[in-house]
């Protein structure tokens, strides 16, 4: 009976063993996260200028093209924000 139990004590140490092989002891954690930025255009990050506001002499003609040219300067930086907010993913 003792040679029955020594036998059965061999096995278990055998496969005792066997398992212990399988554990890692290397943990791994990670603590910094890597951001990334995507790339815009230098293009997009500067907006039409705005036009120079009107002097006191200025004439009911001069009136319309700078409200045009205003107008013009916003849509174009809105244009652009817009592109801007698409390439980082933001919603506009």
């Amino acid at each position: 009976m003792t040679a029955r139990r020594c036998a059965w004590a061999l096995v278990l140490l055998g496969l005792a063993l066997m398992l212990c092989g399988c554990q890692t002891t290397e943990t791994v954690y990670v603590d910094r996260v890597a951001e990334v930025r995507p790339q815009v255009a230098a293009s997009l990050l500067r907006c039409k200028a705005e036009p120079a506001p009107l002097g006191p002499a200025a004439r009911q003609r001069d009136v319309a093209p700078y409200a045009l040219d205003l107008a013009a300067a916003g849509r174009d930086c809105r244009r652009k924000l817009g592109s801007v907010a698409r390439i980082v993913g933001a919603t506009p």
